[in-house]
């Protein structure tokens, strides 16, 4: 039966990151943190890691203010 999880973990699978505005975007998952740690307890390694990314929003400097998310990927 193909779910939002078989489709995370296909995508982990095939060695791509993936982020929380990826996961709705494509499979429309909104709780991917709640399917990558129901993938964890069932024994996969998957890796978070912390990316900042820029926003639309400037500092006094002119600069772009950041966000941090979150990246998964898988271990193999």
């Amino acid at each position: 039966m193909k779910t939002q999880t078989s489709d995370i973990l296909r995508h982990l699978k095939q060695g791509r990151r993936l982020t929380q505005k990826e996961a709705i975007n494509e499979y429309g998952a909104y709780r991917l943190a709640s399917i990558i740690y129901s993938l964890r307890k069932k024994g996969y390694n998957i890796e978070s890691q912390d990316v900042d990314v820029p926003t639309r929003y400037k500092k006094l400097d002119g600069s772009p203010k950041t966000a941090s998310i979150v990246e998964y990927k898988l271990n193999n």
